[in-house]
């Protein structure tokens, strides 16, 4: 899917620079002047950052500190079995969810662990649980084994809900803080970023989710769980 959205993105003008490292953002006079990186310096007047989760690692290096906590989301999936699967089975009582792959693997996860963490690396505890989970709904995968797991990290805002808009460095702009939801919520994000970073303003979709609603207490708390990252 990612490899899809870089052809797309190339076939229409966009250069896509890989393995290069921003290392810095410059600002003058509150104005952002553009990115230093490991392959040198790249001046320009208007700088979008949507790095998912390192969403409160960079806008840092322009001296901004987002309302973003960094969370671990763990997944698993068994050695390859024969098509029994053709959906995603979402456990709401355990906030799991069980699919198959198409190479035969059984995937499996669940929520968040709760403290912040950019390790990546997981923790047992966490993947006792999900096997728990996936065996309650299917005790037969217990004869399964398991092949591989790893641990993806997350930008959880405090209300559960994404930062798209401008910044106090004019010029800077930020889309992150998509907590579960940023990876199917790419396409029309993109649209909307694009427009932001054309116009310079947010339009009225973009407006309550700016950044300036944590200063005025305009939160978007959907789920109703207050300020706690893990839980959204």
């Amino acid at each position: 899917m990612a490899w899809g959205f870089a052809r797309a993105a190339d076939a229409l003008g966009v250069d896509i620079l890989e393995n290069c490292e921003v290392t810095g953002i410059g600002t003058r006079a509150g104005r952002v002047t553009g990115v230093q990186t490991s392959r040198g310096w790249i001046g320009a007047d208007k700088v979008g950052i949507a790095v998912a989760g390192h969403t409160s690692q960079v806008p840092a290096m322009a001296g901004l500190r987002l309302p973003i906590e960094t969370h671990l989301l763990q997944a698993m999936v068994t050695e390859p079995v024969k098509p029994v699967l053709d959906t995603v089975i979402m456990a709401g009582a355990y906030d799991g969810y069980v699919s198959q792959t198409d190479k035969g693997e059984i995937i499996m996860g669940a929520e968040l662990d709760m403290y912040p963490s950019y390790s990546q690396r997981g923790n047992l505890p966490r993947i006792e649980k999900i096997a728990r989970y996936t065996l309650s709904l299917f005790p037969s995968f217990g004869k399964l084994r398991m092949m591989r797991c790893w641990a993806g990290i997350n930008d959880m805002t405090m209300d559960g809900s994404p930062i798209i808009g401008t910044t106090p460095v004019h010029g800077l702009f930020v889309n992150g803080g998509w907590c579960y939801g940023g990876f199917k919520a790419t396409p029309g994000s993109g649209y909307l970023f694009a427009d932001l970073l054309a116009s310079g303003k947010p339009n009225d979709i973009l407006e309550p989710f700016a950044l300036a609603r944590f200063d005025n207490g305009r939160y978007i708390d959907e789920a109703g769980t207050g300020p706690v990252p893990f839980r959204h």
